[in-house]
């Protein structure tokens, strides 16, 4: 009986912290979002058909107000051939974009936007930043399917 009281009165000193170092984190977040430079770090992707692919290394997403550049690496199905077969993954290179960027409590930062690439392909750009700095980037292109990148915020 006494054992079981010093335990709960251990858990509820320790809760306090644990909330207060959430908090922190959820504040760093929305701080790095609002400012609008952020880059986000892709470790996962999972094509609209297939197994998941672990990335390695990393692949980034670099945010600069209404720029954006990356390099993701792109597996599914493509229903028109490049004209440069070395021309695969999805590149913007310091691209300007038209972000919409929307905020929930509960659920963080959802961004879209969208881009046409150098071969006239027209990509929608779904991004999902959690309070906890995980970021899930859905891609829509006109002419693949659909692909998901999951990964981090760099803090």
């Amino acid at each position: 009986m006494k054992t079981s009281l010093i335990l709960s009165l251990c858990l509820l000193l320790l809760l306090p912290g644990t909330t207060y170092g959430q908090d922190k984190k959820e504040e760093q977040v929305k701080s790095i979002v609002e400012s609008g430079q952020f880059v986000i770090l892709f470790d996962r992707a999972n094509p609209a058909t297939g197994r998941s692919v672990m990335l390695s290394p990393y692949y980034e997403m670099r945010f600069d107000s209404t720029r954006v550049s990356a390099y993701l690496p792109y597996f599914g199905r493509s229903h028109t051939a490049p004209a440069d077969p070395r021309k695969l993954a999805i590149e913007l290179e310091n691209a300007e974009v038209q972000t919409q960027t929307s905020f929930n409590e509960r659920k963080g930062y959802t961004i879209v936007f969208t881009s046409k690439t150098e071969t006239n392909e027209n990509i929608t750009f779904y991004l999902k930043i959690t309070l906890s700095g995980m970021a899930t980037l859905s891609i829509n292109s006109s002419t693949r399917q659909s692909i998901t990148y999951l990964g981090n915020l760099k803090m």
